[in-house]
C-alpha cells in the first residue's frame, strides 16, 4: 500500500514537471524567487531567544520591541505579547541567553536604557498589538467611539512598571516560567502603560512617554521617585496607519545638552528643557503626508530616534518619513520617503555614519524592508526583504520588525516582531567585523 502511494506521488510529480515544461515556465526554487537585495548573504543571520525546545521564549510571547546597546557591547532586548521577557545576546558567545519574564506584564516598547552604573532599566505596559474591539456606537464621530473603546481597555490597568536589572547577577539563564531578577521601582502614571524611554548624558534621570494618556514622566534615579509632567499632546488623534490606536510619539531622545526631544500636538518637534523644567516647543515640524483640501485634523508622529557620532538626530514618522534635525541651529531637514507604504518603523546610525532604517505597515500582506541611506551622498538604496538563508539547516524571512541598535563593533541588530521572532544580525562591509572578513582574517 505504501510503495503504491508512492508510485503515485512520483507519477503525479513527473507530470506536473512535464506540463510545465510545456508551458515554457520555470521552475524556481525557494532560493530563486525571495532573494534579498543584500548581494552577500552571509553577512545576515538570526539567533534563537534562548536554546530551542529548552529555554526559548515561547511563541506569542517573543516579539521583540525594543533594543539596547549596553556601554559594555551586550545587546539587552525586551519582548511583547501574552509575557514580557528581557534577554541579552553576547557577541563573545554568540548566544542569546533568556533573562526571566515579569508577571503580569505585557509589553517593552522602546523602554529599554542604562544608567551610569551599568544598570538595565525596563519599562512595562500593554500589548501594544492586541488590536481593540470596535464598539461604533451611534452617534459619535470615529475618533470619540475610538477613544471610548481605548480607554476601556485601560479601564482596570493598574499602569506598567520602571523594573532595573543588576548585569553583576552574571545573566544567569532561566526556565521559560523563571522570573526576571529585576527589582520593581513602581508605577510612574496610574491607568498608563510605560510606552517609550531615553536617559540624559549624565546617566541620572530617566524620562519616559506613557500610553494612552500621553504623560511625560521623570524618574530621579538616585532618589528612586517618579515627577509626572502631564500630557505631551492634550488633542487625541487617530492619524494612523492603526486606526484603533491613538496618535502618539512612539520615541523619546536625548541631545548633549539633556534636552529631551519628542513630537507633540500638530506633528511639531517639542523638548523638555531640564533647566526650565517644562515642555517646549521649536516651533518646527516633522515630515508627513498633508492632504490640505480635506481639512484634516489629524497629523503624524515620531516614531523612532538615533544619533550619529556627530550629534545630528535622525527621526522617522508614523507616515514613512526620515528627517534630520540639528540641535545647534535648530532646523529640520525632510529627507524623504523610502517607501510609498506608511511608517518608519526603526533606525539606527552605523559605525559608517549611513542609517539603516526599517520601513513598512504591518499588515499581513506587506512585509518590512531595510533601506540605507547616505548621509554623504543622499538618496536610498533598498536592501529588500530580509532572509537568514543557512540552508540546508535553515531558512527564514522576516516580515515584521519594530526595533534596532548598532553594536561596538558595527553589526546592525534588527528585533523581528512576529509569532515566533529571532533577533536578526547585519553585518555591514564598513564594520570592524566586515573590514577583518574584506581583508580575509
Amino acid at each position: 500500500m505504501i510503495n503504491d502511494s508512492k508510485k503515485i506521488l512520483s507519477l503525479a510529480f513527473l507530470i506536473t514537471c512535464f506540463f510545465l515544461s510545456q508551458m515554457n515556465l520555470p521552475v524556481y526554487s525557494q532560493s530563486d524567487w525571495a532573494k534579498p537585495e543584500i548581494k552577500s548573504m552571509h553577512r545576515l543571520d538570526l539567533r534563537h531567544l534562548g536554546y530551542p525546545q529548552v529555554n526559548e521564549i515561547p511563541a506569542n510571547s517573543s516579539a521583540i520591541t525594543s533594543l539596547l546597546t549596553s556601554a559594555g557591547g551586550l545587546i539587552y532586548g525586551g519582548t511583547s505579547g501574552e509575557s514580557s521577557y528581557l534577554f541579552v545576546f553576547d557577541p563573545s558567545t554568540n548566544k542569546v541567553r533568556h533573562l526571566g519574564k515579569f508577571n503580569q506584564q505585557k509589553g517593552i516598547h522602546h523602554s529599554l536604557v542604562e544608567d551610569k552604573s551599568g544598570l538595565i532599566y525596563i519599562g512595562t505596559g500593554k500589548n501594544i498589538f492586541e488590536q481593540v474591539k470596535i464598539s461604533g456606537k451611534k452617534g459619535e464621530d470615529i475618533a470619540e467611539s475610538l477613544w471610548h473603546d481605548i480607554k476601556k481597555v485601560y479601564r482596570n490597568y493598574p499602569g506598567g512598571h520602571l523594573y532595573c536589572y543588576n548585569p553583576k547577577s552574571k545573566h544567569q539563564v532561566k526556565l521559560v516560567d523563571a522570573q526576571c531578577d529585576a527589582e520593581d521601582l513602581g508605577i510612574p502614571v496610574p491607568g498608563n502603560g510605560i510606552y517609550a524611554l531615553t536617559i540624559n548624558p549624565a546617566g541620572t534621570e530617566i524620562y519616559g512617554l506613557t500610553y494612552p494618556d500621553g504623560h511625560f514622566f521623570i524618574f530621579l534615579i538616585k532618589d528612586k521617585k517618579f515627577n509626572d509632567l502631564g500630557e505631551i499632546d492634550p488633542k487625541v488623534v487617530f492619524h494612523g496607519p492603526e486606526r484603533d490606536w491613538r496618535s502618539l510619539p512612539r520615541a523619546l531622545i536625548c541631545d548633549d545638552s539633556g534636552r529631551v526631544y519628542t513630537s507633540g500636538t500638530n506633528g511639531t518637534l517639542v523638548y523638555y528643557d531640564p533647566k526650565l523644567t517644562k515642555i517646549v516647543s521649536t516651533g518646527l515640524k516633522i515630515p508627513g503626508i498633508q492632504f490640505p483640501i480635506q481639512f484634516g485634523t489629524d497629523y503624524p508622529v515620531v516614531e523612532y530616534f538615533a544619533r550619529d557620532s556627530q550629534g545630528m538626530i535622525y527621526g522617522g514618522t508614523s507616515d514613512g518619513y526620515l528627517f534630520s534635525f540639528c540641535p545647534a541651529t535648530p532646523t529640520i531637514i525632510n529627507l524623504g520617503k523610502p517607501r510609498m507604504q506608511r511608517r518608519l518603523r526603526a533606525l539606527t546610525v552605523g559605525a559608517d555614519g549611513k542609517v539603516y532604517l526599517l520601513a513598512g505597515e504591518r499588515k499581513a500582506a506587506t512585509a518590512c524592508q531595510m533601506y540605507l541611506y547616505d548621509p554623504k551622498n543622499g538618496g536610498y538604496n533598498n536592501m529588500g526583504v530580509l532572509i537568514a538563508d543557512r540552508s540546508p539547516f535553515y531558512y527564514h524571512r522576516g516580515y515584521q520588525f519594530d526595533c534596532m541598535t548598532t553594536g561596538l563593533d558595527g553589526t546592525i541588530y534588527l528585533g523581528e516582531s512576529e509569532y515566533r521572532s529571532h533577533l536578526f544580525l547585519y553585518i555591514p562591509l564598513d564594520s570592524k567585523i566586515g573590514r577583518r572578513r574584506k581583508q580575509g582574517n
